[in-house]
């Protein structure tokens, strides 16, 4: 297991034997729309090191895809690959820095943050009112011909990690409450993985038999499965051009408590006039404005599933939303346009944040200015394990 005993523990695993990685990184800021003061904006999707997240906006509409790190579409920031074979181990963050050359880009706050998945919204569901249902639970059928293969309605990204009910009996094998991985094999049907590494070397479960009565999957988190420290955000693949709706939630929390909802005090998240490309949509300042994440209801400490997404009022007349699962790992001020923002983490707090194996990491910025458009940001990550 990774993390440190002790500040002598971390020495010798970091410099005598050769536990540490260094990432470099460099993302551009948006291409098009005007960043104003205030708001958010995601870099997953900028273009750079590591190049840009090409997954929102595309897929299933209301279909939530895990993100992984060693999945070049994703965007994550690389993180020297898995502790350990099976993809459950971790590392720990030691230190990061940030900075921009960019005219006008400071001040502003780099947040590091393990996307865990992204659901797109296409226009044609937010451009509505009304209450729109993530397609993340479904009855599926299984046939043991060829080995196990399940056929669903929806289509499910590789790796998507999920779990089973029934009113019957699950084909032998496979048990309730026990997370599988999928193996996609066309639009409708997978193959399932007793681990996330096994579905990465395709090994697939073989079973004799199709179980019996009403078999439900239900997409689980692929890392923060109960959803502690996990929050949402909506970020513009496609730039929004109208409409002031507000968004509400419906999720599970942490606890496992069902059917808690967005506040609707003091406002609900308001869409602006305009969403740039890679914009938070309803970040800002003034009533409705929140950054960069959705509230949670009072005494909640995380998502464990999002049910709903809510829209009121209008809807949004132009653009592509997603709705993106995180959990935030440190933020970082930067003051001085070319001077790095430095954080050490093993003598600051938070100390050391954990990178589960396949974390897919990135940055939320914060503009405490205009930002221009295509700005650059750079900086660094250290990672050490035991």
């Amino acid at each position: 297991m990774a993390g440190f005993s002790s500040l002598d523990n971390l020495i010798s695993n970091v410099s005598n034997s050769g536990k540490f990685f260094r990432a470099d990184w460099n993302k551009n800021h948006a291409t098009a729309g005007t960043v104003v003061a205030g708001s958010w904006q995601s870099l997953l999707t900028g273009a750079g090191n590591p190049p840009a997240n090409t997954l929102v906006g595309s897929g299933t509409t209301l279909v939530e895809k895990p993100l992984y790190d060693f999945q070049a579409t994703h965007g994550g920031i690389q993180h020297g690959g898995a502790v350990n074979a099976a993809y459950t181990d971790y590392k720990v963050l030691l230190n990061a820095s940030a900075y921009s050359a960019a005219a006008t880009t400071m001040p502003a706050v780099a947040m590091l943050c393990d996307f865990i998945s992204t659901t797109t919204l296409t226009n044609a569901t937010i451009n509505a009112t009304g209450t729109k249902t993530l397609a993340n639970t479904e009855n599926v059928t299984f046939s043991s011909s060829s080995g196990l293969l399940m056929t669903t309605v929806n289509d499910y990204d590789t790796f998507t990690p999920v779990r089973f009910t029934t009113t019957g009996a699950l084909p032998t094998g496979l048990a309730i409450n026990t997370t599988y991985w999928t193996i996609r094999v066309s639009a409708t049907t997978s193959r399932l993985a007793t681990s996330l590494s096994n579905a990465i070397a395709s090994t697939a479960i073989a079973f004799t038999d199709a179980g019996s009565g009403t078999n439900t999957l239900t997409f689980f988190n692929p890392r923060y499965g109960d959803g502690a420290g996990v929050q949402a955000f909506l970020v513009a693949s496609t730039a929004g051009t109208a409409g002031t709706t507000t968004f509400q939630l419906t999720y599970t929390n942490s606890a496992g408590t069902a059917s808690r909802t967005t506040p609707s005090s003091p406002a609900l998240p308001t869409n602006n006039a305009t969403a740039p490309i890679f914009g938070i949509p309803y970040s800002g300042t003034g009533s409705g404005k929140f950054g960069p994440f959705m509230p949670l209801q009072g005494g909640d400490a995380g998502i464990r599933s999002i049910q709903n997404i809510i829209l009121a009022s209008s809807g949004v007349t132009g653009g592509v939303y997603n709705l993106v699962k995180a959990r935030s790992l440190m933020t970082l001020p930067m003051t001085t346009l070319g001077v790095a923002a430095e954080r050490d983490l093993v003598n600051q707090l938070p100390s050391m944040p954990r990178i589960f194996d396949g974390a897919c990491l990135g940055w939320l910025i914060y503009a405490g200015s205009a930002i221009p458009n295509n700005s650059a940001f750079y900086g660094h990550l250290d990672f050490g394990w035991s």
